[in-house]
């Protein structure tokens, strides 16, 4: 299992309050599964998980609650299908109108020329 980890060490930064704060170590599987606790797709799309949970409150994330059943009235756990949100997220760019295919054109490897030289 430890092969198909990467893992992220996160270091204290100048900003932070406490200077004595130890490195915590988050470990991201390379191949995860479809479905990814509310913690999990945090981490894979970037945001908090507070914020996972008030967007799957909103209806705006492919996501559903799981109770153990040998536990009626237990605590449900939020899980979000990760597929689903990948297809959606082809699906658009797929869709999209040319004009927000236009960011390409202003990529470029090329040096940037001045701007002044050229005028």
């Amino acid at each position: 299992m430890q092969d198909d980890e990467k893992i992220l060490e996160v270091e204290p930064t100048d900003n932070d309050v406490l200077p004595t704060r130890k490195v915590d170590t988050i470990k991201l599987s390379t191949t995860p599964s479809d479905l990814l606790s509310k913690e999990g797709f945090a981490l894979y799309v970037g945001k908090t998980p507070n914020a996972v949970v008030c967007m799957a409150k909103a209806g705006k994330l492919p996501s559903f609650y799981m109770v153990d059943p040998l536990k009626p009235g237990g605590n449900a756990e939020l899980w979000i299908n990760r597929k689903e949100w990948d297809k959606y997220a082809a699906q658009l760019v797929e869709t999209a109108p040319a004009e927000w295919h236009g960011w390409k054109d202003r990529l470029s490897a090329g040096k940037p020329r001045n701007r002044k030289s050229a005028a």
